[in-house]
């Protein structure tokens, strides 16, 4: 578990990085909020317009259905979480390809400990509609992807042998943390997680 040190956190390390400030934006951002906090299938469309204050017709001016803002919410979630995170890992990493491997471990720990985690919008968005074929699963299982040729591209730069298959492993062990926090309610699956990634890594790293 990562200590109280003044540090930023998990809310404030993972700040939204764009204003919503246009129509479309205010609609997503509150839609986002909402399906965060409620899940996707518990929250109408109805629900939304009000919240945001809106007539259907300003809605339907910028969305075709809820299924196309439920896509909307996801990429923007996708964006801005995805530079907050990556910002939060360079304040935790050492400056080296391994060091900022095991940064992304001690980030989740940030997250998994403050007392606003709700889990994973993605992870949410894909067990909520679960046939790959969905695009509202499509849009979100694109979050992990990126992760992936991220953590493939550190290995390769951290000299790790066999860095794909290594990156995968690493891979499982972030997905497999945020799950299991999500299910058991562990605060300290990011240092188990972690734990198995620094021994993968000393196995693997070329002489």
């Amino acid at each position: 578990m990562v200590e109280e040190t003044g540090e930023k956190n998990a809310q404030e390390l993972f700040a939204p990085a764009e204003q919503f400030t246009s129509t479309r934006d205010r609609i997503t951002a509150t839609a986002l909020n909402m399906f965060y906090e409620q899940g996707f299938h518990a929250v109408g469309l109805d629900r939304v317009i009000r919240e945001v204050g809106v007539t259907k017709t300003t809605f339907y001016n910028h969305f075709e259905s809820k299924d196309d803002l439920m896509i909307a919410a996801i990429q923007m979630r996708d964006r801005w979480e995805s530079q907050s995170f990556g910002m939060a890992v360079e304040k935790f990493s050492d400056g080296t390809p391994r060091g900022t491997i095991l940064a992304i471990f001690d980030v989740l720990d940030h997250w998994f400990n403050d007392p606003d985690y709700m889990g994973c919008l993605f992870i949410t968005a894909c067990a909520e509609f679960p046939s790959r074929f969905d695009p509202v699963h499509d849009a979100a299982a694109k979050h992990y992807g990126a992760t992936s040729d991220f953590l493939k591209d550190l290995c390769e730069k951290a000299g790790v042998q066999e860095s794909e298959a290594v990156a995968k492993q690493i891979d499982l062990l972030i997905e497999g943390a945020v799950v299991m926090r999500m299910i058991k309610c562990d605060n300290t699956t990011a240092v188990t997680a972690k734990a198995v990634a620094e021994g993968l890594l000393e196995k693997h790293l070329a002489s």
